[in-house]
């Protein structure tokens, strides 16, 4: 299925309701082009049993087209995948500034029961979500998409959350759009599961709770690109090696094949339009939470030879005060270095080497009290 629109007509109408994505400003993990997956030193392709297929900037060599092209007249299985380098945040932070992996958004219309569906996916590196150490992955393939009516404007949207989702109308009550661009939706990215939402702060969902905040850099420059003919792959894009039972915790499959999705975007927005009991229990527990979340660290920064050194002092009392930190070193919005304090203490130090070649602008912490509630930022700016 996709659509009797002309490819000009398609990009014109994937442009006007580009995305606007907004992350947690501490996070590591961002969108990156699809070729991050591959070209990664390091990175390879193998079958489930360990049997190595290509290996990136090795023999035989691997990049985005030995997924349709396979070495030694080898042919894909669903059980093949690609397994990534061990320094996941290292790789996808450096990768974030290199050109030919910069963030982009994979564009695509289709009509489906009476509408045009533009459908904006996004590949991040690694997902570190997990409930009791299980469900981290690597790779994850996340998408928002609009529905147009028969006039071509804006009715709908839906946005993935993993296997589900949620719906809405196409109106400022219950959607957020770009201050300059009206046609433009926003979308809070949730630290670590990266499900999308169409509002911040607390979404409760089985198990476990997502908390994307309206605190971070906004990617509203990501350009809109047309999919390879690797959307069709078969294998998963990252280790199966750790799945649980074959199916949780295993890398994504391929946009193609996420149904019905990307066959049937009509049928499964309806699926996922009754959702607003779990936004109004977000909201509530947001409102309680509020109550004892920990005050937000003092922090100085300066820059000494190849070095920064950071210092903190926390306060409160009880659930107010923070007992870890998670700090971070920032050129612009680029995440360069971070480092978890457990047990911080009221005061004290740290310093963080630089890594070469980044000139850093700005240190970020944030208090994590004994319940792991996260305070708000605190930020100093470098000289």
């Amino acid at each position: 299925m996709g659509s009797e629109l002309a490819p000009a007509e398609q990009a014109v109408l994937l442009e006007r309701h580009r995305p606007v994505l907004r992350f947690d400003p501490q996070y590591d993990y961002r969108v990156l082009a699809a070729e991050s997956a591959v070209n990664n030193r390091g990175n390879i392709l193998r079958r489930f049993d360990g049997e190595l297929i290509a290996r990136a900037a090795g023999d035989p060599p691997l990049d985005i087209n030995t997924l349709t092209r396979y070495p030694s007249g080898l042919r894909p299985r669903p059980d093949d995948c690609l397994a990534m380098a061990p320094d996941h945040p290292g790789d996808a932070r450096r990768m974030e500034w290199e050109e030919a992996h910069r963030g982009r958004i994979y564009g695509r219309v289709v009509e489906d029961e009476g509408r045009i569906w533009l459908q904006y996916w996004f590949w991040l590196y690694y997902n570190p979500k997990n409930l009791l150490g299980f469900g981290k992955h690597e790779g994850d393939w996340e998408m928002i998409q609009v529905g147009l009516g028969a006039d071509r404007s804006p009715e709908v949207a839906t946005y993935a959350q993993h296997d589900s989702g949620e719906a809405r109308p196409w109106r400022e009550d219950d959607m957020e759009f770009a201050p300059d661009d009206p046609l433009r939706p926003v979308v809070y990215i949730a630290p670590l599961s990266h499900a999308s939402y169409f509002e911040p702060n607390s979404h409760p969902y089985f198990f476990g709770i997502d908390h994307p905040y309206a605190d971070g850099p906004v990617a509203g420059d990501l350009p809109v690109v047309p999919f390879g003919p690797w959307v069709d792959w078969e294998g998963r894009w990252g280790s199966t090696e750790r799945t649980i039972g074959g199916r949780i915790g295993g890398g994504p499959r391929s946009p193609r094949r996420q149904n019905p999705k990307w066959e049937r975007p009509g049928i499964w927005h309806r699926r996922m339009r009754h959702r607003r009991v779990r936004a109004l229990l977000g909201r509530t527990m947001h409102a309680l939470g509020g109550l004892t979340y920990p005050h937000p660290p003092g922090i100085a920064a300066s820059p000494e030879a190849g070095t920064v050194s950071v210092r903190w002092e926390l306060d409160g009392r009880g659930s107010r005060r923070g007992r870890h930190l998670y700090i971070t070193l920032h050129e612009r919005h680029f995440v360069i270095a971070s480092r978890i304090v457990e047990d911080a203490g009221r005061t004290g130090t740290t310093a963080f080497l630089v890594p070469a070649e980044r000139r850093p602008t700005a240190v970020i912490a944030s208090a994590y009290n004994r319940t792991r509630q996260r305070s708000d930022i605190a930020r100093a700016t470098l000289e």
